[in-house]
C-alpha cells in the first residue's frame, strides 16, 4: 500500500476514535457525577455508592466484552460484501443481550451478601445494598445499548455513541439530584439513589440508540430483521459466545486486579489507598485514548480481514501502533512535567500529593506495555482470535502482576521496607508488560496466518 493509502487508514482510524472516546469520557463523567452528588449528601454515602459499583461494575463489563465483538463480526461482514447479514447479527446479539441482562441480574443478586464481610458499618451496607439492587433495573437496558452500539461501530458509524453519551450525562446531573435529595416529592433514597439515576439513564441510553439504528438511512436494508419476532439461532449464539467470552474474561480479570489492589493497600492508611485511587484516575483517564484506538482498530483489522485486503490489514496494524505510540509520547511528557498540578485537581492533601505524584511517574512506565496490550487486543479481535487474550491476561495479571504487587506493597521479602502503593503499581508494569508482549507474538502469528491465507486464495 502506498504512502497515501497509509495516511487515509490513519484518518480513518483517527475518525472511528475520537467520538469512541468522548463517549468513554462521558461514561467516566457519570461516574465522577455519582460520586459528587453522593458526597454532597454525606461521605457515608459517597463510600456507599463506591462499594455498590465495585460489585456491580466487574460483572456487567464481563457481559459487555461479550457483546463488543459484535462490532468486529458486522465489519468483516461488510468487508466480504455481505451486510445484509448484519441484522441477522444483531438480531441475536439483542437476544444475547436479554439473556446476560439476566444472568447479571441473578448473579448481582447473591453477590450483594458480600458487603456483609466487606464493610462493618450498617449503614453502608444497606446504601450500598440499595444502589445495587435500584442499578440491577438498568442492566439489561445497558447491554441493548452496548449491542446496538456495537452494530454501528462496525458499520464506520462511531459519532451516534458520542451524541448518546454526551446527552446521557447531561440528563445524569438532575436525575441524581432528584433521586438523591427527593425532588419533585419523590423519597429521597441518597446514594441509592446514584444507582436508581443511572438505571434511568440506561434506559435512555438503549432507546436513543434504537431510535437512531431503526432510522439511520444506513441500517436500512436489514432494520426489519433487528425487530423480527423469531427466536434466536443457536449457531451464532454460540459463535458470539466463543469469540466473545475470553474478552469477557479478560476484562474481568482487569477490573477484578485494581479492585484487589485496592483491597491490598486498605490495611496500609488511608494515604496509600487514596493516593492510588487518585493515580487510578488520571491513569483511567488517558488510558480512555488508547483504548478508542483499540476499538478502531479491531473495527479496521475486521473489515479488511472481510475484504481478504492484506495492504489494508497491515496498514490498519501499523496505523493503530503508531498513533498509540506518538499519543503515550505526548502523555508521558505532560505527566513528567505536571504530575503534581495533575494530582492537586483531586486532592491537596501534601502526603497524598508526595505519594500519588511518584505514582504517576511510575505510571509512565506503566503506559508503554498498557498502550502495546490494548492495541494489540483489539487486532486480535478484529482476526476474530480472542482465545489467547483470557488466557494471557489472566497469566499477566494473576500469575505476574498481582503476586509481584502483593509482595512489594506488603512484604520485606525483596526490600528492606514495605512498599505499600509503589510495589502494587510496579506489580501492575510487570503485568502489564507480560501480556503486552505475549500479546504482540500473538499478533505476529496471528498475522502471519491469516496473510498466508489470503496469499493462497489469491493465488488460486
Amino acid at each position: 500500500m502506498d504512502l497515501l493509502g497509509k495516511r487515509s487508514e490513519m484518518k480513518t482510524i483517527i475518525y472511528l476514535s475520537i467520538p469512541v472516546l468522548i463517549a468513554n469520557l462521558t461514561n467516566m463523567g457519570m461516574g465522577c457525577v455519582d460520586t459528587i452528588v453522593a458526597g454532597s449528601a454525606s461521605s457515608v454515602d459517597m463510600a456507599s455508592v463506591s462499594l455498590g459499583a465495585s460489585v456491580f461494575i466487574p460483572v456487567q463489563l464481563f457481559a459487555c466484552g461479550i457483546l463488543m465483538v459484535l462490532g468486529p463480526i458486522v465489519a468483516n461482514y461488510r468487508g466480504r460484501d455481505v451486510a445484509r447479514r448484519s441484522g441477522y447479527v444483531m438480531h441475536n446479539g439483542l437476544w444475547l443481550a436479554l439473556l446476560l441482562g439476566a444472568c447479571v441480574i441473578g448473579i448481582e443478586s447473591f453477590a450483594g451478601s458480600v458487603f456483609d464481610w466487606i464493610s462493618p458499618d450498617p449503614a453502608m451496607r444497606r446504601i450500598a445494598t440499595g444502589y445495587l439492587h435500584a442499578i440491577l433495573w438498568g442492566a439489561p437496558a445497558n447491554l441493548i445499548f452496548v449491542a446496538l452500539r456495537s452494530l454501528n461501530e462496525g458499520s464506520n458509524m462511531t459519532r451516534p455513541a458520542m451524541f448518546v453519551g454526551i446527552s446521557s450525562l447531561l440528563l445524569n446531573i438532575p436525575l441524581n439530584y432528584i433521586f438523591v435529595f427527593g425532588w419533585f416529592g419523590l423519597p429521597a433514597m441518597g446514594g441509592s439513589g446514584c444507582g436508581a439515576a443511572t438505571a434511568v439513564i440506561y434506559w435512555f441510553q438503549a432507546l436513543a440508540m434504537f431510535g437512531i439504528v431503526y432510522l439511520h438511512p444506513e441500517h436500512r436494508l436489514y432494520r426489519r430483521h433487528i425487530i423480527a419476532l423469531r427466536r434466536p439461532a443457536r449457531d451464532m449464539l454460540g459463535r458470539v459466545l466463543k469469540i466473545g467470552f475470553p474478552v469477557g474474561i479478560s476484562m474481568f480479570c482487569e477490573v477484578l486486579l485494581f479492585c484487589g489492589a485496592s483491597l491490598v493497600l486498605a490495611p496500609l492508611g488511608y494515604i496509600q489507598v487514596g493516593s492510588h485511587q487518585v493515580a487510578c484516575n488520571v491513569a483511567s483517564m488517558l488510558f480512555m485514548i488508547p483504548l478508542s484506538i483499540g476499538l478502531a482498530a479491531s473495527i479496521r483489522v475486521a473489515y479488511h480481514n472481510g475484504a481478504r485486503d492484506r495492504a489494508g490489514a497491515l496498514s490498519a496494524i501499523r496505523s493503530s501502533y503508531a498513533l498509540v505510540l506518538g499519543i503515550l509520547v505526548l502523555s508521558a511528557l505532560f505527566i513528567i512535567f505536571f504530575n503534581r498540578q495533575v494530582v492537586m485537581l483531586f486532592n491537596d492533601d501534601p502526603a497524598i500529593v508526595g505519594t500519588a505524584s511518584m505514582l504517576l511517574l511510575l505510571g509512565v512506565i506503566y503506559q508503554l506495555p498498557d498502550c502495546l496490550q490494548v492495541v494489540s487486543a483489539g487486532i486480535l479481535r478484529g482476526f476474530r482470535d480472542t482465545g489467547a487474550i483470557s488466557i494471557i491476561t489472566f497469566i499477566s495479571y494473576w500469575i505476574i502482576g498481582f503476586p509481584v504487587g502483593f509482595i512489594l506493597s506488603r512484604t520485606t521479602w525483596v526490600t528492606s521496607e514495605i512498599m505499600g502503593a509503589n510495589g502494587i503499581w510496579i506489580g501492575f508494569i510487570f503485568g502489564l508488560s507480560a501480556a503486552s508482549i505475549m500479546l504482540i507474538f500473538r499478533v505476529i502469528k496471528t498475522c502471519r496466518r491469516e496473510f498466508s491465507l489470503m496469499s493462497a486464495e489469491t493465488h488460486q
